[in-house]
Parts: structure tokens; sequence; C-alpha cells
């Protein structure tokens, strides 16, 4: 999933087994202003992060929530995030706006997962981008562009499955499971996210105050983004064979909208 998710944390305090987590941060950048309202800044930063916990291979939220000890559900480890940030901004004129560029890599250290090595976390998104423009032909009318790119997500994806016993199952009453294997955590991403916003506002001054119509495009060009990637099965007839087949769930197309304000 690429988005926010559902409302499946577990809010729990600190034990004896259990630290709090804590981390540490630096960061060092130059910023400078140019002519014509011109900004530029470049900032670099490395944050560490210790007493990070993180489900152990075969726990969930679910098995957490019901279990007696949730602290054997759970593995303690630590992790680092680092990066560098440029942003160019123009403040003053008929033309405005900003580009921004993130440079950035997020990991986690877990003894007893991903075979104890370092492997991207949820949060590791290699770029990204962010591009707004507005221009003021006059006192009537502006318009505004925005693009925002971002890399996928790093994600857990199975690279084979087959049938076998769960845990609850005997050799007297078997309960095929489907198995699945992963080699990597967090080894695939998501495709890439971007889109284009656009939108003009026709402004007119009243007696009692102002009057604003506005026109908004989201996603312009149609961009089918990854929300969520999900396995579809599917009988093969011909074969006799339940093929699986990764599929890409999406969200919002292109959305246009109107509206109106008055200010007074």
């Amino acid at each position: 999933n690429s988005s926010i998710g559902l409302p499946t944390d577990l809010w729990l305090p600190v034990t004896e087994t259990i630290k709090p987590q804590d981390s540490w941060q630096y960061a060092a950048g130059i910023f400078h202003d140019f002519k014509y309202g011109i900004e530029i800044g470049i900032e670099g930063y490395y944050k560490s992060m210790t007493n990070l916990i993180e489900y152990k291979e075969g726990s969930s939220f679910m098995t957490a929530s019901i279990s007696e000890s949730w602290e054997t559900e759970i593995e303690v480890g630590n992790g680092n995030a680092y990066g560098m940030e440029v942003l160019i901004r123009k403040n003053e004129g008929d033309f405005t706006g900003w580009i921004g560029y993130t440079l950035s890599w997020v990991n986690r250290t877990f003894e007893n997962l991903n075979f104890g090595k370092p492997f991207p976390y949820k949060y590791d998104r290699r770029h990204d981008v962010s591009v707004v423009g507005n221009y003021k032909f006059n006192d009537r009318i502006d318009i505004g562009v925005v693009w925002v790119y971002g890399s996928g997500n790093a994600l857990n994806l199975p690279i084979e499955r087959y049938n076998g016993f769960s845990e609850f199952s005997s050799l007297l009453n078997p309960n095929f499971q489907p198995i699945e294997y992963y080699k990597e955590r967090n080894g695939f991403r998501m495709p890439s996210y971007h889109r284009l916003d656009f939108g003009i506002n026709f402004h007119k001054k009243l007696k009692r105050g102002e009057r604003t119509w506005s026109i908004n495009i989201y996603n312009v060009y149609n961009r089918k983004n990854p929300y969520m990637l999900t396995f579809d099965e599917t009988f093969d007839v011909q074969t006799g064979e339940l093929v699986t087949r990764l599929k890409q769930i999406s969200l919002f197309p292109i959305i246009p909208s109107f509206s109106y304000s008055f200010k007074f």
C-alpha cells in the first residue's frame, strides 16, 4: 500500500524489555538570497535511531493484538536516515513558485529479520520532486501548475508460492495452505508516483467584496498511480492451472472541479 494505510497501529507503554526509542539528527545547509526574489538552499542530514521495533516474521497487528505477551511478537533494532534537499524558490514578480528535490535513504537493521542485513524501510523513497508555478496575468486572471514525482515505496513481495501444511494442520486432517517464500525484505518497489495539477482563477472586485471563479484539474494526464498491489488468481481452463498475477489498484483518475468564493 502506497498511502498511510489502515489505522492498525498499537500504542503500548515502555516496559523493562522494550526500551524507549531515541534518535540523533545532524543537519547542515547553505542558503542564499539572490536578485528578483530568488532563494536557493541546499541541506544535508543524517539521523540515527535506536530501540526501534518491528513485527517478527509471521507476526502482524492481529497476532500482537490477541497475544498474551505482545513483546514476544516484535523485534528490536536500529535504523538510519540520510540524504539531501535542494530548494529553489522565486517569491517576487508575476511569476512565482519553487522547485524542490529530495534524495534520501531510510534503512532498518534487526538481528532476526532479513538475515541481520539492513533493508529499506517503508518510508524509503529515493527521489522526491515537486515543481510549483504560479503566473499572474493581471488583477483578474492567474493560473497555477503543480507537478509532483516520487519513487515507488519499498515493499515485500514473495518470489514463490506453494501449497503446504499450516501450523494448525495434522496428517490425519490436512489443511493445505498457500505458503509464500520471501527472499529479501522490502526487495521490491512499487511503480513511481507522479501527476500534474492545473488551476485557473477569475477574480472580479465588486462593491462589497471580491468574487472568484476557479477551475481546477487534478491529475491532468490521467496517470494511474499505484495505491495498492495485490495478487489476482485466475484459473486457466486450457492448462488446468491456477495463474497468479500481480494487480495494481489505482484510485483517482483525472478529476475536474469548479468552485466559487466571495471575500468581503
